[in-house]
């Protein structure tokens, strides 16, 4: 576990033994327009709860603009969140150009992330050539895929900022990887 990851358990444990308060326990603010989106794909309000609750720690920790009730816009990147338990993110409003990395395989000049092995779960579509953070909560198995120009590679960094794994040039893909050691990465 990195230094940042244990910072922040220790952080939210501190927190529940201060203040005695689950840190699950509010239900968060959901806006009318998103509330609307998760009722007409036929999401409970639990499911719609649930998921502002997971784009909220994302917003909190990596920034960007939530721009659907599960998907979130960074300067080069997009994360679509997917409910537990559901191998993809829902389509949901009139999202018909976000299919880069739907269904566990990225697009021409898209690098992929997937929270869960096999290219599923919540998935982070870097676009844009950068360096973006891998969230906290991605520990353990994860999956990726990288289809950039031809010949590019992705670096992935531990939390000091070293290179602990480059890709094979694209097309290369990864549908057992590890997140426990990578906290950012640079997709080109």
């Amino acid at each position: 576990m990195s230094l940042k990851r244990l910072f922040v358990f220790a952080g939210l444990i501190a927190m529940v033994l201060t203040t005695g308060v689950s840190v699950a326990s509010a239900s968060p603010r959901v806006s009318p327009e998103f509330a609307t989106q998760g009722r007409v794909a036929g999401l409970t309000a639990t499911q719609i709860n649930t998921l502002q609750a997971e784009v909220n720690e994302y917003l909190a920790e990596l920034g960007g603009k939530q721009t659907a009730l599960n998907r979130i816009e960074l300067d080069g990147a997009t994360i679509r969140v997917a409910l537990p338990g559901e191998a993809q993110p829902r389509r949901l409003a009139h999202e018909t150009l976000d299919a880069n990395c739907d269904g566990g395989y990225a697009d021409y000049h898209h690098f992929c992330t997937y929270r869960n092995e096999y290219y599923t779960g919540t998935h982070i579509d870097m676009y844009a050539c950068g360096v973006y953070d891998i969230p906290e909560s991605w520990v353990g198995p994860g999956s990726w895929d990288n289809n950039q120009t031809a010949g590019t590679k992705a670096c992935m960094m531990n939390d000091a900022g070293s290179v602990i794994f480059t890709t094979k040039p694209a097309r290369s893909y990864d549908p057992t990887g590890n997140w426990n050691p990578v906290d950012r990465m640079r997709n080109c």
